[in-house]
């Protein structure tokens, strides 16, 4: 059995993340310092649509990781977490997927955006029905043929995290063997050298071990479980075409138009209209 929570920003489950907590205190009273008070209210204020504006996804703002790391690092305390998150999945993640498909490192703002809501079922749907290409074997591959690992540790700990969650959901087989046999050699030594949870699991994946296969499973499950089964409580009622989706949202679905109704009040909250 695995925890019932699986979201990566919680502390209650077993893909748990451990990385560092994010350095933003100092970057906001120094970048702002300066700044006016609108700004800084602003700054402040995370929305959906600040957090595509700091990704580069609207108008002609360029993508700010400093900007972006502060609102994501006062998202993690924000009890509308997922909320925001759900908002920002169904209003922008083609456009942030394609703006981490015009990448080439490894590292890079559109995959930290990707990772902070990889645990949400708009990104499981997303690599269900619109995913152009395998992005776990994209990641994967930018990982292999890195001709350096980025010189902030916490960086790593986030791109073995998101390709964790990759591996879990699109499966190992996305990765081929000649990016797999690459990618292991620097996995071990980072696991040796930083000692973390997200570098260990990520590796012990590509290795096929088989308890962490067991939750990698357990994860995938999870986060496709409301795309397959009645979200009413307790009814958990699973089938494909008899099974009513939500057509706003697209990430629910119900057995019978009663229990889509009853179970109104607890989804409307994450309920947005995608644009996909």
């Amino acid at each position: 059995m695995i925890a019932a929570c699986l979201c990566p920003h919680c502390t209650c489950c077993s893909w748990v993340r451990t990385d560092p907590p994010l350095r933003t205190s100092g970057i906001i009273t120094m970048s702002w310092m300066s700044g006016t008070q609108a700004g800084m209210q602003g700054l402040l204020n995370v929305t959906a649509d600040s957090l595509a504006e700091y990704c580069g996804l609207t108008g002609d703002h360029q993508a700010n990781s400093v900007f972006l790391e502060s609102q994501l690092g006062l998202l993690q305390r924000n009890p509308s977490q997922s909320v925001i998150n759900s908002e920002f999945c169904a209003k922008y993640l083609p456009a942030l997927v394609d703006a981490y498909d015009a990448q080439d490192a490894a590292f890079n703002i559109p995959m930290r955006m990707l990772n902070a809501v990889a645990y949400l079922p708009y990104f499981a749907r997303f690599l269900l029905t619109t995913a152009k290409t395998s992005i776990c074997k994209t990641q994967a591959h930018r990982m292999a043929t890195a001709s350096s690992a980025p010189a902030d540790p916490v960086h790593i700990v986030e791109m073995c995290q998101f390709l964790s969650t990759l591996l879990a959901l699109q499966g190992t087989n996305s990765v081929s063997e000649e990016d797999k046999q690459a990618l292991l050699p620097k996995l071990r030594e980072w696991n040796r050298k930083y000692q973390k949870q997200q570098i260990t699991r990520c590796l012990k994946q590509l290795e096929d071990d088989p308890e962490t296969t067991i939750l990698a499973g357990g994860l995938k499950q999870h986060c496709e479980s409301s795309l397959n089964e009645c979200g009413f409580d307790g009814c958990g009622k699973s089938g494909t075409s008899k099974l009513l989706q939500c057509s706003r949202c697209k990430t629910a679905v119900y057995c019978d138009r009663d229990h889509q109704k009853k179970s109104w009040p607890s989804h409307k909250a994450t309920c947005f209209p995608a644009v996909f």
